[in-house]
């Protein structure tokens, strides 16, 4: 089935009619809440009054974060001394007409605070709460300290990736926070799956995501390797052309017989090391080699445009400034605006396209203490403290 893109502002969610109170910060649970903003749940971040630290963390435009934009598009913010006895009276208040709350602090700083599950479920007995942390609120290592490199580090992916570059014996310095995103998008799913239970039974309940945990099961090749050491170890690698890389994957038996020809080395189809899928995959780091001595001899845009006449999987290496223009991005409506005090900002939108209902980033970030009007003084009675942060 085709699906026209749904990405309007207006109309129909999945999520609408569900509310969030969001207490996290940095990226594994503001990601989170932030897809279920863009499927349509109303969520009403809570700050402390100088605002998250996300806020100070660059890139900047005009001193306003755009990662902070990114991640928290959509959303009502609220500030609040959680010190203070008044704020976490307003916390129950507004607990006590939420469907979900989600938290990120370390384990036992919601009970210190007095507003963990066994006290906001006394105020609302259907809540959903969900937890994430670097390694889960129980265990040996509940109060280690995690950010993702450290759960990266920890879990043993840094040294499964350095498996695939034989040439390299320092761990590599990984970008992207993976073991964020990965929690946060196991947060979303256990979340969701948690509504739809409540909906059918009536009983809400306790989430418990750990960084450590969710990583683990994104490595399964790795795992296994590790468990039961094969000889087929690496499937993949860079390969040099004359003027770059390119990435490309021959698993299966027509990406193989293509590969051949596209060479032009034809003689390889009865070669006993690649008859079957079995051989070929013992045999792999020979088939890349002898691959690998075609593409340096070929300039990267040769490659691609051979590789891709033959239907075999293949990229070049692109950057990530390329993706804004890309034309399926666009198509998919992959790209979109948001408004913050710097102005408008270029952001991913939300990876999911339903045929029914909308699913898109909305498109304003809120200031700190933004919403503390309406919401800390219209549904709690509280005179909500001056913010402290620029926005």
């Amino acid at each position: 089935m085709k699906l026209e893109n749904n990405r309007s502002t207006t109309g129909q969610k999945v999520l609408e009619g569900v509310r969030v109170l969001d207490f996290t910060c940095v990226i594994s649970g503001p990601y989170c809440t932030r897809m279920m903003a863009d499927l349509g749940a109303e969520v009403i971040k809570i700050e402390p009054p100088e605002g998250e630290i996300m806020r100070a963390v660059p890139p900047h435009r005009d001193g306003v974060s755009s990662l902070f934009s990114q991640l928290n598009a959509g959303k009502r913010c609220i500030s609040l001394d959680l010190k203070q006895a008044s704020a976490i009276e307003a916390v129950k208040q507004l607990a006590a007409n939420v469907d979900v709350v989600v938290e990120n602090f370390s384990p036992g700083v919601m009970q210190r605070l007095g507003i963990d599950y066994a006290v906001l479920r006394e105020v609302n007995e259907n809540l959903i709460m969900c937890s994430i942390s670097g390694f889960g609120q129980t265990g040996p290592d509940a109060n280690r300290p995690a950010f993702a490199p450290v759960v990266h580090a920890w879990s043993g992916y840094d040294l499964a990736t350095l498996r695939y570059q034989p040439e390299i014996e320092k761990p590599l310095n990984l970008g992207p926070p993976v073991a964020d995103n990965v929690a946060s998008l196991q947060a979303f799913g256990a979340i969701t799956s948690a509504l739809y239970y409540r909906e059918r039974t009536g009983v809400g309940q306790y989430i418990d995501i750990a960084m450590f945990d969710a990583l683990l099961g994104t490595m399964q090749k790795d795992f296994q390797v590790r468990l039961e050491p094969t000889t087929t170890d690496r499937l993949y690698g860079p390969l040099a052309a004359r003027d770059g890389y390119v990435m490309m994957m021959l698993i299966s038996p027509r990406h193989f017989a293509s590969i051949c020809d596209v060479i032009g080395q034809p003689a390889l189809k009865s070669d006993p090391r690649f008859a079957t899928t079995a051989e070929r995959l013992n045999h792999y780091d020979d088939l890349l080699q002898i691959v690998a001595a075609w593409t340096a001899g070929e300039a990267a845009a040769t490659v691609i445009e051979k590789l891709t006449a033959a239907k075999i999987p293949v990229s070049p290496y692109r950057d990530l400034a390329d993706m804004v223009a890309d034309p399926q991005l666009r198509h998919r409506g992959m790209m979109t605006e948001v408004h913050d005090a710097a102005g408008p900002l270029t952001v991913p939108n939300t990876p999911f396209l339903f045929s029914a209902t909308q699913a898109t980033v909305q498109p304003w970030v809120a200031a700190v203490g933004e919403h503390n009007e309406e919401i800390l003084r219209a549904q709690c009675g509280l005179e909500p403290a001056a913010p402290q942060g620029d926005g």
